[in-house]
């Protein structure tokens, strides 16, 4: 790698500047140790026995998240005349615990969903919720809500093809399992964004709107306690008792109508429902105390809308709703399953309605009697600019335009040596440029 220039500066001076350590990173940074050796003893019964191990391991790498010290990208313009550089650190990717990467997926998941996904069809949001005395169930087992997912999609379906008279009717449902509520609550409630109606085996495609979802709610609470009784969670006296109850405790919410053109709805419930457990601009911490202060609306349920933990508390409660590995929250049924997903160019009914991004991708034309089958995949450019397309969303910023000129910037080069790191940072801090965050005793 050539040496770093006098003209390099760890950022550009205007636009797109990298955030150093956050809130969250300090608190952190001073207090998972002491959690982690009060776990077992404080912890461990209520929260988990085995999930130290998990926790540790988000934690290290969110620690080192935008850590210009544990690697870099070099970043070049691309007009041969400018040649203007900036260096940008890695990210964590602990999409349950780190603000900044769970941003960074949430408005990609909401930019795919949009572009990619969602049919150009009505659909409809439902918000499925169970009482208290059984959310503790998904507290212990975070495995648990993947077989609610598909109950729920299952109940859709039925009324689906009971309405239409129709069998094989063919619906789509993505499904997102949420565990928390405002204040790390935990409060396991799911999200459904549904194709309001199915496409028939001739391809036509019927409008069933559900107007009244009393039944569909007692439809979702007979077959929930079902799923739970067979699994031996509950007893068949305490199935009797949640059967008799007048108020229930099940609800389902579907107020919210997205119309088929309607893009900044989608975009919007496709947030909403892959958001974060918490927000960075609630939070504040006060080192000299211990404490973490965090401020939202009011919530009934604490009665006020400040909340304040001692500070290994509320560790144990931002740690909570990381999932176990490999597991996601977010499901997709029907013909926006991947088995079904990669059959949709066979489908003229389907692409006929698919939205603009994917006829773009697939090269598909809306005047195309018959599209030819071809890749699903999303071209690995767009993956790797994929950090540049979101901050451009957020902060009407392109890290990826040159500031100077306007040109387009390319990565150049990734390193993670950590001398040719430590002689790039040394230079930015003896020029005056030193990346957000450093701290310049850390190199020596």
């Amino acid at each position: 790698m050539s040496s770093p220039s006098s003209t390099i500066p760890a950022a550009p001076p205007s636009g797109y500047v990298p955030r150093g350590p956050t809130t969250l990173t300090h608190i952190f940074h001073d207090h998972f140790q002491d959690f982690a050796l009060s776990y077992d003893t404080l912890y461990a019964k209520d929260y988990g026995m085995f999930r130290l191990k998990r926790i540790s391991r988000v934690v290290e790498r969110f620690e080192t998240c935008g850590d210009y010290t544990k690697g870099i990208a070099r970043i070049q313009c691309s007009n041969p005349e400018c040649r203007f550089e900036y260096f940008r650190p890695f990210s964590c990717k602990g999409f349950y615990l780190c603000p900044s990467c769970s941003q960074k997926r949430t408005l990609l998941f909401a930019e795919y969903l949009d572009e990619q996904l969602l049919l150009q069809l009505p659909h409809r949001q439902f918000v499925f919720s169970i009482p208290k005395a059984l959310r503790v169930f998904f507290r212990h087992d975070q495995k648990l809500f993947g077989s609610v997912s598909s109950l729920i999609f299952s109940l859709l379906t039925q009324f689906y093809r009971l309405a239409a008279g129709s069998p094989r009717l063919k619906s789509s449902a993505i499904v997102a399992f949420q565990p928390f509520g405002d204040f790390l609550r935990p409060n396991a409630h799911w999200h459904a964004l549904v194709l309001e109606g199915g496409f028939t085996p001739d391809g036509r495609f019927l409008f069933l709107p559900l107007h009244d979802t009393q039944k569909l709610t007692e439809a979702f609470r007979r077959a929930l306690i079902k799923f739970l009784l067979s699994k031996c969670l509950i007893s068949e006296d305490f199935a009797t008792t949640l059967l008799c109850w007048k108020i229930s405790g099940f609800s389902v919410n579907h107020q919210v109508r997205i119309p088929g053109d309607d893009h900044k709805t989608r975009v919007a419930l496709a947030q909403y429902i892959a958001r974060a457990p918490l927000s960075l601009a609630k939070l504040s911490y006060l080192p000299a105390e211990a404490t973490v202060r965090y401020c939202s609306d009011f919530n009934p349920a604490i009665g006020n809308s400040t909340k304040v933990w001692n500070v290994r508390d509320f560790i144990a409660d931002a740690t909570l709703f990381i999932p176990p590995q490999g597991v996601r929250l977010i499901r997709f049924y029907g013909l926006y399953s991947s088995r079904s997903r990669w059959r949709w160019p066979q489908w003229q009914y389907v692409t006929r309605h698919a939205p603009q991004g994917w006829k773009t991708t697939h090269g598909v034309s809306d005047t195309e009697p018959s599209p030819q089958p071809s890749s699903p995949s999303v071209p690995q450019s767009s993956c790797r600019s994929a950090w540049a397309r979101l901050i451009a969303k957020v902060y009407e910023i392109d890290p990826l335009v040159c500031p100077r000129c306007s040109c387009r910037m390319r990565i150049l080069a990734v390193i993670t040596a950590p001398a040719e790191v430590n002689k790039i940072l040394r230079y930015l801090v003896k020029i005056g440029r030193p990346p957000p965050g450093l701290n310049p005793a850390s190199l020596n």
